[in-house]
């Protein structure tokens, strides 16, 4: 028993060294942990490139956009422009015919006081300058030089458009009137048309308005 004992006893602490050099972790990094290592760093910089061409790309698209916002803006200022200065020279058309004393003769070219086009001439008058057909709808045709050399301008001066508004004046027809009670004499009904052309603050942008009205005859002085 004493014998037996004593063979334990020596034996235990190498026993016990060699449970510790089992059980120890081994400190030192392997080919294997090197290796997840390098994987590792490799997937986070792709991750990282990966972000970084999503937020360069969102970033363009965001100045694009931006952009394309501020021209759309330009444009859409550009159009009221001319249709505020169409509105406007178009009434001007209208007062030059209302505050007429005299009736006017029509022609083409229309006298440069009087400035009332005749319907049935105007189209040649406007395919002769372009040099090229125009019909019924001259209009179409006009060029904006024709526009700047033929229409009258406003009384008005226009500090907000690249180009002062113009207008035609031109009449297209006249109807007698049914005689009324206590007037002998024959009433005649004029019907004029008034175009107007305008620019907004570039040229990009243009315009054309048409009213029609009409002036009795009696309202001249020489009926």
């Amino acid at each position: 028993m004493l014998f037996n004992t004593g063979i334990a006893r020596r034996l235990e602490p190498a026993q016990r060294q060699r449970d510790r050099t089992t059980l120890a972790p081994d400190s030192r990094p392997g080919p294997m942990n090197q290796l997840l290592g390098r994987r590792e760093r490799g997937t986070a910089l792709i991750f990282a490139m990966v972000m970084l061409l999503l937020l360069t790309i969102l970033g363009i698209t965001a100045v694009t956009t931006s952009s394309l916002q501020e021209k759309m803006a330009g444009n859409m200022r550009d159009q009221y422009m001319a249709q505020q200065a169409g509105d406007s020279i178009l009434f001007d058309g209208q007062a030059l015919v209302f505050n007429q004393q005299t009736k006017p003769l029509p022609s083409c070219p229309p006298d440069p006081a009087m400035r009332i086009w005749d319907s049935s001439c105007l189209p040649a008058a406007v395919a002769s300058f372009v040099s090229a057909p125009a019909g019924p709808n001259w209009w179409l045709t006009a060029t904006n030089a024709w526009w700047t050399s033929v229409g009258f301008l406003s009384g008005v001066a226009n500090t907000h458009t690249s180009q002062d508004p113009r207008f035609v004046v031109e009449r297209i027809q006249k109807a007698p009137i049914n005689a009324e009670i206590g007037h002998k004499k024959k009433v005649e009904k004029f019907y004029f048309r008034t175009t107007g052309w305008s620019v907004g603050a570039t040229d990009h942008s243009g315009g054309l308005i048409q009213g029609v009205f009409s002036k009795r005859s009696d309202t001249y002085v020489n009926p």
